[in-house]
């Protein structure tokens, strides 16, 4: 099969305009005419991730994360970057990535990760915009049917995520959880417009000190349940895309998680 035909389907679902404006989504190495016999998923393109799709015979790779963000001046074997690349081409893999695209679109990474894994319902996206008659948009919110106490939801998010532990910053006063907010990656910069729509806690990755001293000190709280692990779940819900629309061979590695309790 094409890979034009594979972008279309995932371009019709989540189009490219859908990304920020700093974000490099879409076909990023290689040729739309190329003919596809297997397909990789992975959260990040490592080197390591290009030696498992040489295994499997995936000759393209669907990331979440791009491997091209900021402007090349060379490609050599000086630089990891260029090593990858390199990698790829000599290889004939075709890498394309869907990353705040996939994140703010409907029924796309947050939605996945608040309806499929955590068993929430109607969520509201936490950021709304539009882009041709199109609702999309960073972030979700809901409310749940039965209020938890914060150790609660900290147990339901290591149960559904498989995680050891999370980071919480408390708010001052405690109180039962009836509205959560959640933004899958690095997404604490939108607790104060989580905490406007009337939630009491925001889910996301890479907290700094900052914005967790700002938080507990207007008595919001943050749980931070990690980059990676608020993330890896994309694979799954590639996967479970793809396999609807094409009989193709997929398979899945996540290179990670990267920081490790010790």
């Amino acid at each position: 099969m094409k890979l034009s035909k594979i972008i279309n389907f995932l371009e019709e679902k989540f189009p490219t305009s859908l990304a920020e404006d700093w974000d490099n989504v879409g076909l990023l190495i290689g040729k739309r005419d190329s003919k596809i016999t297997g397909i990789l998923l992975s959260l990040d393109l490592t080197e390591s991730v290009i030696d498992k799709a040489i295994e499997a015979g995936a000759n393209l790779i669907i990331t979440h994360h791009p491997i091209i963000f900021t402007s090349l001046k060379k490609i050599t074997n000086d630089t990891l970057a260029g090593r990858k690349i390199i990698k790829l081409i000599e290889n004939g893999i075709s890498v394309y990535s869907m990353h705040t695209n996939l994140d703010s679109g409907k029924s796309g990474l947050n939605d996945f990760l608040g309806e499929n894994i955590l068993g929430m319902k109607n969520g509201k996206i936490l950021d709304p915009m539009e882009s041709n008659g199109r609702e999309y948009g960073i972030g979700r919110v809901y409310k749940l049917d039965e209020s938890l106490s914060i150790e609660n939801l900290s147990n339901l998010l290591k149960e559904k995520l498989n995680l050891n532990s999370i980071n919480v910053v408390r708010s001052k006063e405690e109180r039962e959880i009836k509205k959560i907010s959640l933004v899958s990656g690095a997404g604490a910069s939108y607790w104060r417009k989580a905490k406007k729509l009337g939630a009491q806690v925001l889910i996301t990755g890479d907290i700094k000190y900052h914005e967790a001293m700002d938080a507990r000190e207007e008595n919001f709280t943050l749980i931070d349940i990690g980059h990676f692990e608020s993330e890896w779940i994309f694979s799954n819900l590639l996967e479970s895309l793809l396999k609807k629309e094409f009989e193709i061979e997929i398979s899945i590695y996540n290179d990670g998680p990267i920081f490790q309790k010790m």
